[in-house]
């Protein structure tokens, strides 16, 4: 499917490649799925390890944030540089992305580039993307669907997020702090998050992140926020377990809807009436904002007695932090904003950076 409509699109724009891309979450990456077309000599047309990191490319951060469609020319100097050193490596002269959203949430991005002897993407192009992307979506939407059912292991029955099989899954991947490949991604992760490649693997790992061209990085950020639904046993015993139900789910609509801006986190539900998001690669600050905004619009719930957040946050890697001391520092967190009856979320200071 993604072959033929890569194929389609380049034929329709004019384009000289087409790359489709998808966002995993727990990672701040881009995974590279197909690319078509004219391809520069170390693209494949089926990449195993293509792979696009925020932290290295801002511009597509911007894209993937604030869903718009933008175009990168070599010719022009607004263009963000670090964009316009990629054209110069695909040997293209122009590029337009867009932002892919499926069912209603960010899946990935569409790239186009055109060679020199071609005109730089216009307005009408633009237009045409996005109508392009659309239908693009409602295919994805289609294929994810028939291939729910192997994902049905690792999401939660009642409110369709990850569970906490998925989430340490990709908890363990975030604190490798390392880019997960596409071949190293699990299967039942491809709608939620990655694998772990670990110190002895034999590729000689060290602990340290390196980009595309092996450079190496700063440290990258690995957040978890506990979060608790204050008084769902009340509900439960004096209303009903259908009222209980219905108030987990609006806790969980509460929680996509304040954490999606943040690009790359996952949101699972661990257990009755306890929550978890893992956010890599973002500021303790956004986060905060985040937990507070979910905390105040928990608190006007019809049911229930709102939500109580822990946050921790870290850049140590593993082994000397495992996923398991960073949800129990936010778990430790989250004791004391409910003990509190604190109205936001209270940061833990059990782990130094």
């Amino acid at each position: 499917m993604l072959e033929l409509a890569s194929e389609s699109a380049l034929t329709a724009l004019g384009a000289s490649s087409i790359s489709i891309s998808r966002l995993q979450p727990g990672t701040s990456t881009l995974h590279t799925l197909i690319n078509v077309g004219d391809l520069a000599p170390d693209e494949e047309r089926w990449p195993v390890n293509e792979t696009y990191h925020f932290d290295d490319y801002p511009q597509a951060r911007e894209v993937l944030s604030d869903l718009k469609v933008w175009v990168t020319d070599v010719d022009d100097p607004l263009s963000d540089p670090v964009e316009v050193e990629l054209l110069r490596k695909l040997g293209k002269r122009t590029a337009l992305a867009a932002p892919l959203i499926v069912d209603g949430q960010l899946w990935g991005e569409f790239y186009a580039t055109r060679d020199h002897d071609l005109n730089r993407f216009f307005p009408l192009d633009l237009a045409y993307t996005e109508a392009l992307c659309a239908i693009l979506a409602g295919a994805l939407s289609r294929a994810i669907h028939f291939e729910a059912l192997e994902q049905l292991a690792f999401r939660d029955p009642l409110t369709g997020l990850a569970n906490r099989r998925a989430l340490d899954d990709a908890a363990e991947v975030a604190l490798q702090h390392r880019r997960a490949s596409r071949q190293d991604l699990p299967g039942h992760l491809a709608g939620f998050s990655p694998t772990v490649v670990g110190p002895d693997d034999g590729d000689g790992y060290d602990g340290r992140v390196r980009n595309r061209t092996g450079a190496e990085t700063g440290a990258r950020r690995v957040t978890a926020v506990a979060v608790d639904v204050n008084g769902l046993k009340r509900v439960n015993d004096t209303t009903g377990h259908a009222a209980g139900d219905q108030l987990l789910t609006s806790v969980a609509r509460l929680l996509v809807q304040h954490f999606s801006p943040l690009i790359g986190s996952l949101i699972a539900r661990v257990g009755g009436d306890e929550f978890v998001v893992l956010v890599p690669n973002h500021s303790v600050q956004a986060v905060l904002t985040c937990a507070n905004a979910l905390c105040a619009a928990a608190s006007g719930l019809p049911a229930g007695a709102g939500v109580s957040c822990g946050v921790a946050s870290t850049t140590r890697a593993w082994p000397h932090l495992s996923a398991n001391d960073l949800f129990r520092a936010a778990d430790q967190a989250q004791y004391e904003a409910k003990r509190r009856s604190s109205r936001t979320a209270v940061l833990s200071s059990l782990i130094d950076d």
